[in-house]
């Protein structure tokens, strides 16, 4: 009956996870027909960054006039660069790059920036520093950096730029300013601001919407983050360390989702198979809380299936902006509410198990009355009548039928008992 049970609340936390991915796609706003979308890029281009951009491009490319990416960055990661400028020169929907006053399109930035079908700059800003560095600074040089510079080359000219001011910014890292990005035929044409951008592509009749990374884009960058990798993939090793000589239920998990997150942040595994997963891991924890009943692999399980939610949905730019704030916060209290539920029925079940075991353990008999139903002799076996049960009995002492006896002692399923002297 208990295993029933069990699996009835297991059903249960995966129907209602499923219940609110499904709710939430039911809730989505799908967008206006005719809009701009406005997409912010600022900071370090990875896999969280291209993982964004993705999910928007995908989700409102049906409804979009344009897509204007604002663009901010330093650099970042080949790969995730490599997915983004896929997606830019392959949209079937024309994309704006804008490098707004200040800003700078440094390194991997400038392979996206170059890109776009109109690349757009502002007074103050820049572009260039391409040149490929290892993680530490350390150069490239050779075989890959004659790849990216052809690469670069490739991409400048598909988009009718300069291919010789393209290739200086990755062989000698050339930088240059709105006005000579201009004067070079780098950029289209500059701006003082996003406003005289819509102005200048006639765009002030169309719904503008803006759309900046979200909960899952920061926490895949988070987890791409070279620092929070390395410490996610020590933590890992060190509890599988711990568990060599310790083993517990709870570390052994915490050190499977450090380092299945950490393969993430390593770029060795993707969000959809880390989430899959990490799934699977916190379903697996909650069937644990069964053994234990103290909750807390209950939590852990709940907390392993949110982050693994957060990961499997990519297609809609929908919970994480801020009008589904209250669904966000209302659907993890429900899961962590439903988690705290099956730890206290699981730990009501280890109880009663308990106690079940308890009733089967027959050291309790010790020094429990009962009465002899047969005659017993010293090296003789005898019965007696203990806890509503017949058991056979030894004494040293001759103890005739119908006397009161005491346990004294058991060895397997043979009582040793003694007579009560009636007084």
């Amino acid at each position: 009956m208990s295993r029933r049970y069990l699996s009835i609340i297991t059903t249960l936390a995966i129907l209602i996870s499923l219940s609110l991915i499904l709710s939430y796609i039911s809730l989505v706003s799908y967008g206006f027909k005719d809009t701009v979308y406005v997409i912010r890029i600022y900071g370090d281009i990875d896999a969280g960054v291209s993982d964004f951009v993705s999910r928007m491009f995908n989700s409102y490319r049906h409804n979009a006039i344009v897509f204007i990416i604002t663009l901010n960055t330093n650099g970042g990661y080949l790969t995730a660069t490599e997915e983004l400028v896929d997606l830019i020169m392959n949209s079937p929907v024309r994309v704006i790059v804008f490098i707004p006053p200040g800003a700078r399109a440094f390194s991997a930035g400038a392979y996206i920036a170059l890109s776009a079908d109109t690349l757009v700059m502002s007074p103050g800003s820049v572009i260039g520093s391409a040149e490929p560095k290892y993680i530490g600074g350390l150069p490239t040089g050779g075989k890959v950096l004659n790849a990216m510079t052809g690469w670069i080359i490739s991409i400048a000219e598909a988009r009718g730029r300069n291919t010789t001011a393209a290739e200086l910014m990755v062989r000698e890292n050339l930088d240059l300013t709105a006005y000579e990005a201009y004067k070079y035929k780098i950029c289209d044409y500059t701006v003082n601001s996003l406003d005289e951008l819509i102005r200048r592509e006639n765009l002030e009749g169309y719904r503008i919407e803006y759309l900046t990374p979200d909960v899952r884009a920061k926490f895949i960058s988070l987890i791409c983050n070279p620092f929070i990798a390395g410490l996610l993939m020590e933590l890992a090793a060190l509890l599988i360390l711990v568990e060599l000589f310790h083993p517990t239920y709870l570390g052994s998990i915490v050190a499977g989702a450090a380092l299945i997150l950490a393969l993430l942040g390593l770029d060795i595994l993707k969000a959809s198979i880390v989430a899959i997963v990490l799934l699977i891991l916190g379903v697996a924890t909650i069937l644990l809380e069964f053994k234990t009943g103290h909750g807390a692999l209950a939590t852990a399980g709940a907390v392993l299936i949110i982050f693994a939610i957060m990961l499997l949905y990519r297609r809609e730019y929908f919970i994480w902006s801020i009008e589904y704030t209250s669904l966000l916060i209302g659907g993890i209290a429900l899961i962590a509410v439903l988690a705290g539920i099956a730890a206290i029925y699981l730990h009501k079940i280890k109880v009663v198990l308990m106690k079940k075991e308890s009733l089967l353990d027959i050291s309790r008999l010790v020094g429990m009355i009962g009465v002899a139903k047969s005659k017993i002799e010293p090296g003789k076996p005898g019965v007696v009548l203990v806890a509503s049960d017949l058991w056979t009995a030894y004494s040293d002492r001759v103890i005739e039928e119908g006397a009161k006896v005491r346990v004294v002692k058991i060895e397997g399923l043979k009582l040793y008992v003694e007579p009560i002297e009636e007084g």
